[in-house]
């Protein structure tokens, strides 16, 4: 979990030193932004695949446009056969959303109205859960 809250601070430092007042106002943010998530994705893969928790990995993050940012991870201890889904998606999705939504260092990403999206495998790469987290 130290792992995790490194790399937001990371992606935070990063997305902020990129995202200066004169790319806003000059009406290319957009592309300012998705360039700047692009870059903090790279950073962040550079270090994966890596532990985030005992029984999670990250395997890499993907940029799809400058509204998007999606983590993928494996739960390498769960089997998707053997999980009610609803049942692991639930906490998943409903802790990441109060992050989203009341961390200071994930405010960047409100004030950008870039949403986080996060895709869960199973041991076996199957399907276990996906969610985006959006701003309120």
């Amino acid at each position: 979990m130290k792992k995790l809250l490194t790399i937001v601070v990371v992606i935070t430092f990063l997305y902020s030193c990129f995202n200066t007042p004169s790319t806003k106002q000059s009406g290319v943010a957009s592309n300012h932004v998705k360039d700047n998530l692009i870059a903090v994705a790279a950073e962040i893969n550079k270090r994966c695949p890596m532990a985030v928790e005992e029984t999670t990995r990250m395997d890499s993050v993907v940029v799809f446009n400058e509204y998007l940012m999606t983590y993928y991870y494996t739960v390498h201890t769960v089997n998707s056969k053997d999980v009610d889904l609803k049942k692991f998606k639930l906490p998943l999705e409903i802790g990441a959303n109060v992050k989203y939504n009341t961390d200071a260092k994930l405010a960047v990403f409100r004030e950008n109205k870039v949403a986080i999206a996060y895709d869960y495998k199973d041991k076996n790469g199957n399907f276990l859960c996906y969610f985006i987290c959006r701003g309120k």
